[in-house]
């Protein structure tokens, strides 16, 4: 049995998200000793009428619902150009036992033209690869709505929890594959370059069952990777290092420039190890930066707002977390002055992410490096799978603006505006704000989007004079219109 509807309508894609959900929630366990992935999936037109539906187990215990849908109940359909809804990312050939194919593989075949994706599988050895396999072979992919992707994620918690836990068991593999750069092994290194203090801080929160040092941790760190053997010698992996060493690989830097005004900064290179790097430099920061008093002249000190440490922790986090460390020329940077924050992160957005995706602060969470990830919230230091950088979209909350993102070549830089009267330097616009003009983008950013009536009741303003300060604004290319005529309203310009 699988949830009802009309095949004749048109359907939306929030619609079929949900819907997806809805059919998840009818899947068939095929185990009792461990937890199995409730999995709904729909197929498409290209224009939203449904083909069929299905979920995991429907037609034969442990059979994959994208496999149902594509080789059985639409097996003698054209399929080419058709959407397909899943919630959990299909499989890959590597993940399956043979002679069993991915759920990838038979997407491919089906020559389906988009995937939407609830959300990535937590298992290591699937996270990001069908996602990844899929756009190689010229598969468009698009992830869930957010709001559907918690829901779908908090439905698979207990399987989630497992999968996370299975890091830390040993499964040793040996088939050959191409090696990846935290893979590879780093030549001249040995296992005592690792930090004592830094591994124990992991096993206890990680509730590991084994000790550091220890043959145990040696046989984990290998299985995980942190570790490669040559001749039975064990050695670091880049991962490892980096991770886990001390002071050895330069790129792992954290390098943080507090700008105190006046020509006053202090600039300090957090080193290895990254799984401790965020609340050192959030130790560093949070005292001398969040709230500066900044000497703007000999005779006078301005105190900045201060600006909330949560959120702060998030975004360095995600620097550390998501960077493309296989960039060895590059570092993290962290700045903090008066006017703005700007943290850069060498890499760029992890496909299918596009900036202009990252921009809504609407994204679901895509790890590049789902083992650091995996450390960083075992260890208690990274927000729950999902959440990512959403959380910056509530900063009109805290009284600021929401970030700028853009690229600089392949490193990516997020721009945090302290001081909202610096912002027609960002937008290249070299008129100067008065307080009232940047009271009035406070609050058209507060708002999302407003008329010149909402603005003249908030601020007790006639219309008229409303809607001279709004023209002020849109002369000077700091907002812009939406809607036409009488329905015209005035949002925050991209």
């Amino acid at each position: 049995m699988s949830i009802e509807y009309n095949k004749n309508k048109k359907y939306s894609k929030l619609e079929l998200m949900e819907m997806a959900f809805q059919e998840s929630l009818l899947s068939v366990s095929e185990h009792t000793d461990k937890p199995d992935p409730k999995v709904g999936a729909i197929l498409t037109t290209a224009d939203g009428k449904i083909l069929a539906t299905a979920h995991r187990g429907e037609l034969r215990v442990g059979e994959h619902c994208e496999y149902t849908l594509i080789e059985r109940k639409l097996q003698s359909e054209n399929l080419q150009g058709c959407n397909l809804y899943v919630t959990l990312e299909p499989c890959t050939d590597e993940s399956r036992k043979t002679p069993k194919r991915g759920c990838s593989t038979h997407i491919t075949k089906a020559r389906l033209g988009k995937v939407f994706i609830g959300i990535r599988d937590p298992n290591v050895d699937i996270e990001n690869k069908g996602a990844n396999f899929l756009i190689s072979q010229g598969i468009e992919v698009e992830d869930f709505n957010p709001e559907i992707a918690d829901k779908i994620r908090e439905n698979l918690k207990d399987f989630i929890n497992y999968q996370e836990e299975q890091k830390l068991i040993i499964q040793q593999k040996t088939e050959e594959k191409p090696v990846e750069y935290l893979k590879q092994s780093v030549l001249n290194t040995q296992i005592s370059l690792f930090s004592s203090n830094a591994i124990n801080t992991f096993i206890q929160y990680s509730k590991a069952e084994f000790s550091y040092p220890s043959p145990e941790f040696n046989d984990w760190a290998f299985a995980f990777g942190l570790l490669t053997k040559d001749k039975n010698e064990l050695i670091p992996t880049h991962l490892g290092l980096l991770l886990f060493g001390e002071n050895i690989l330069q790129h792992s830097i954290f390098k943080v420039e507090i700008d105190y005004g006046n020509g006053n900064t202090e600039i300090k290179d957090f080193e290895s190890p990254v799984a401790t790097q965020l609340p050192r430099i959030i130790d560093f920061v949070k005292d001398k930066a969040l709230k500066l008093t900044i000497d703007r002249s000999s005779a006078k000190r301005e105190t900045t707002a201060d600006f909330p440490v949560e959120i702060l922790r998030e975004v360095i986090a995600n620097a550390i977390i998501h960077r493309d460390y296989s960039i060895e020329n590059s570092t993290n940077y962290l700045y903090i002055g008066a006017d703005k924050i700007i943290v850069r992160s060498p890499g760029m957005p992890v496909p299918p992410l596009t900036v202009e995706e990252m921009q809504t602060f609407d994204i679901p969470s895509i790890s590049r490096n789902p083992k650091i990830m995996y450390v960083y919230n075992r260890m208690g230091m990274a927000e729950q799978r999902g959440i990512g950088l959403r959380n910056l979209k509530h900063l009109p909350e805290y009284g600021f603006i929401k970030p700028f993102i853009k690229l600089i070549a392949n490193i990516l830089e997020i721009t945090i505006v302290r001081n909202i009267a610096i912002l027609p330097e960002l937008k290249e616009n070299t008129a100067k704000l008065t307080q009232e003009e940047q009271n009035g983008l406070l609050f058209i950013e507060q708002k999302g989007k407003i008329s010149v009536k909402n603005y003249a009741e908030h601020f007790g303003l006639t219309e008229k004079t409303a809607q001279r300060r709004v023209k002020d604004l849109l002369d000077k290319k700091l907002i812009e219109t939406v809607g036409e005529n009488r329905w015209i309203k005035y949002k925050l310009k991209e």
